[in-house]
C-alpha cells in the first residue's frame, strides 16, 4: 500500500515538479542554439560539452565502454578519445535544431539513395555522426518511411520532439505492440521502415559486441524473414567542416538456412558486425554514454 502510494507520489511530482523544470531549462538552450548560425552552435555546443562532461558520472561509463571496445589503448589513449566523443556529442546537440537548414545547405552528401526508390525496404541505422540525419534518409529518397521511437521519459520534452520530427516527413510508432504492427503494415505496403540495432534491448537476442554477447534488437531480422525485404544498413559520417555523408550499403547478404532461429541470429550479428566495423573506423562519432552492454 505504502509502496504505491509512493510510485504515484513520485510520478505527479515529475509531472508537475521535475518535468517542468527540466524543460524550463532546456528548451531556452534549445532555443538559443537555434538562433545562432550552425557552425557557431555545433562548435560552441561541443567546446561545453567537451569541458563539462568529463566531470559528470556519465563520463566513467563512457570510459568504461572504451576500455572494453578498444582493450589495446592505454588510460591517456582511452581519456583522450573520450574528450573527443564529448566534444562530437555535443556538436550533434548544438546541430540539433538545425538539421533541416543543413540538408538544404547541402551539407549532407547522399550515396546510393537509388537503391530504395521502389519497393519495400528495411534502413538499418546507429547513432553514430549524426543520427538525426537518418530520419531523412526516406525522405530524401522521395519515400515516406515509419520509425519506431522511444518516448522521452520529461512529457513536455517528448511533445516538443513529436513536433519538431514532423520535419521528417514520416510516420513514428511508439516503442510497443502498436509499432510492430505499424512496422508491419507499413512492410505489407511495399513501404519503408527504419530502425537502429546498437541499442541495448534487454527483450533481444545476445549476439556479439565487440567480443561481448549482448542482448541486441532482432526485429530487422524477423521482419525481414517474415516479409521477404531486403536490409540496408544506412551509414551516417562526420566529416570536416560540419559536413556529413549518407551511405546506403548494398542490401545485406545472408545465406539462409531451414532454422529460422539460426537465420535470425545470423542476420543480426552481421548488422551488428557492420555497425562495430564504422565505430572502428570513427570510435570519437559513436554514442558512447548509451548503456550497450547493461550495467
Amino acid at each position: 500500500m505504502l509502496k504505491n502510494y509512493l510510485f504515484l507520489l513520485k510520478k505527479k511530482y515529475d509531472r508537475y515538479v521535475h518535468d517542468p523544470i527540466i524543460a524550463l531549462i532546456v528548451i531556452p538552450i534549445f532555443l538559443f542554439l537555434k538562433l545562432l548560425p550552425y557552425k557557431l552552435a555545433s562548435y560552441l555546443s561541443g567546446i561545453i560539452f567537451q569541458f563539462f562532461a568529463p566531470m559528470t558520472k556519465y563520463n566513467s561509463r563512457v570510459i568504461k565502454h572504451l576500455k572494453i571496445a578498444f582493450p589495446q589503448l592505454n588510460d591517456i589513449e582511452i581519456n583522450t578519445l573520450a574528450k573527443k566523443h564529448w566534444f562530437v556529442f555535443g556538436q550533434i546537440i548544438g546541430e540539433m535544431p538545425h538539421i533541416t537548414k543543413l540538408i538544404k545547405l547541402k551539407r549532407l552528401e547522399t550515396y546510393g539513395l537509388e537503391k530504395i526508390k521502389n519497393g519495400p525496404a528495411i534502413l538499418v541505422g546507429a547513432h553514430i555522426g549524426n543520427w538525426e540525419f537518418l530520419l531523412r534518409v526516406a525522405d530524401l529518397a522521395g519515400r515516406k518511411a515509419g520509425y519506431v521511437f522511444r518516448p522521452i521519459n520529461n512529457w513536455i520534452l517528448n511533445k516538443i520532439q513529436i513536433y519538431r520530427n514532423k520535419e521528417a516527413n514520416a510516420d513514428f510508432y511508439k516503442k510497443g505492440r502498436l509499432a510492430a504492427l505499424g512496422m508491419s503494415k507499413k512492410l505489407k505496403n511495399n513501404e519503408i521502415i527504419g530502425l537502429t540495432n546498437d541499442q541495448l534491448l534487454r527483450e533481444g537476442i545476445n549476439v556479439p559486441f565487440f567480443g561481448v554477447e549482448t542482448p541486441t534488437p532482432q526485429a530487422a531480422a524477423l521482419m525481414s524473414i517474415k516479409f521477404n525485404v531486403p536490409i540496408y544498413m544506412v551509414r551516417i559520417q562526420r566529416l570536416e567542416g560540419i559536413r556529413f555523408r549518407m551511405t546506403i550499403e548494398d542490401q545485406l547478404k545472408i545465406k539462409l538456412s531451414k532454422v529460422n532461429e539460426e537465420n535470425i541470429y545470423n542476420i543480426t550479428r552481421a548488422i551488428s558486425k557492420r555497425i562495430e566495423e564504422w565505430i572502428v573506423e570513427n570510435p570519437e562519432q559513436w554514442l558512447w554514454a548509451h548503456r550497450r552492454w547493461g550495467k
